[in-house]
This record gives C-alpha cells, structure tokens and sequence, in this order.
C-alpha cells in the first residue's frame, strides 16, 4: 500500500515537473519574441526634426468690407508669362474632408501658408523610397485655412498625392501633438514611405498636431 502511494507521488511530481518545464520554456520564448518586437520598432522609428519658416496659425477671417460705388473702368489686359516654379508641382486631395490643393516648389515665392499648402524644405518627393513628403497650413475659417477639418480625420483615412502623372495613396497612421515652437520632430518608421501633414491644434493655442500617413499603393 504504501510503495503504491510512493509510485503515485512520483508520478504527480513527474507531470508537474513536466508542466512547470514547459511553462517556463514558454514564459522564455514568449519574452523574447516580445523584446523582439520591442527591439524592431525603435530601430526603425526616425526622428527628424524641421523648421517652419513661418508660423501655422489658426486664422479666422472677418468681413470687414464696406459697400462701395461701382465704378466701370477699361483695364487693358495683359499677358503675363507664370514662373515654372510658380506653377504646381503636385495635387494633395483628402477625399474625407473634400480637401484638394496644389502645391509649389519650395523656391517658389507663393510656396507660404499665406497662400497655399506649404512644401517644407528638406521633403521628399513622393517617388523616393522611404522618404517624407511634409506639407503644411494654417486651419480656421479664412480662405486659406486649408486644414481646417484634418482633426476630422482618423487612423486608416486616406490622402492622395498627384505627382509627375502618378496618384500616391497613404493612409493616416498616427497623429500628436508637439509645441508650438517653429521646431518639429517629427516621427515615423523609417522602413516606411511617408506623408505628415502639421497645422495649428484645435482649441490650442501652444501645439501643434502632426498627422502621419504611410504609402499604401502607387498608380
């Protein structure tokens, strides 16, 4: 009797050794996959810092406009031969909010928020592999309040980009906020073809929020 209890003691101490082994294989396994992932994501996240050469506000627009006789004058017309660095370059369209805006060279003199999407100097073009095209606006009501309604968007949104005959599709893959300072850091994977888009942050008036789109398809 009592060597058959011993054998069966034994033999529940052998399982549970058994199991206590396999779990501690794959409590290790699991962790290193874990600090794996860990390890991949911030080898490949970029951080790159800008300059915006003019500050992204928000803007609101007040009728001031007092009526006025109406008096018909002759203007001769003149042709005026446009700048081939005056002229866009590029079409950004975001089909959620019923954004579509050309875009300039950054040499060109109309390439400011003043008047447009701005290109921010040190972008790629969207046909650079892992590159970052980052683009600009003020949001508000006036007539270049541009990004008024990005805060609309969220995570798998998408955004177009025309350039040189092709459409560049991304999709929305983070958004944040960074203060107000004329100096952005900007981060994105580096393993991925990019699109950020700043403006002003709604109801703030000390950040910005970054938008960061990742390339999805080329047509």
């Amino acid at each position: 009797m009592l060597r058959r209890l011993s054998k069966n003691v034994k033999i529940t101490l052998s399982i549970l050794l058994i199991f206590i082994g396999i779990a501690l294989i794959s409590f290790t396994y699991f962790s290193g996959i874990k600090s794996n992932l860990f390890n991949y994501k911030n080898i490949n996240l970029l951080e790159q810092e800008i300059v915006l050469p003019e500050p992204v506000e928000e803007i609101i627009e007040i009728d001031t406009t007092v009526p006025t006789e109406v008096v018909s004058t002759t203007v001769p017309t003149t042709t005026k031969k446009v700048s081939k660095k005056d002229s866009y370059i590029g079409y950004l369209e975001i089909p959620k909010i019923k954004v579509k805006r050309g875009f300039l060279s950054v040499d060109s003199k109309y390439n400011s928020v003043k008047y447009n999407v701005m290109l921010i100097k040190g972008s790629d073009m969207p046909d650079v592999k892992n590159g970052n095209l980052i683009l600009a606006a003020h949001r508000g009501n006036s007539s270049v309040s541009f990004f008024e309604n990005l805060y609309k968007l969220s995570n798998g949104d998408t955004a177009k980009i025309t350039y040189n005959g092709k459409v560049y599709t991304y999709k929305l893959v983070d958004d944040y906020l960074v203060p107000k300072t004329g100096n952005i850091t900007i981060s994105r994977n580096a393993d991925a073809t990019t699109l950020t888009l700043i403006t002003c942050t709604r109801y703030g008036n000390d950040t910005q929020t970054v938008f960061v789109f990742e390339l999805d398809s080329v047509k």
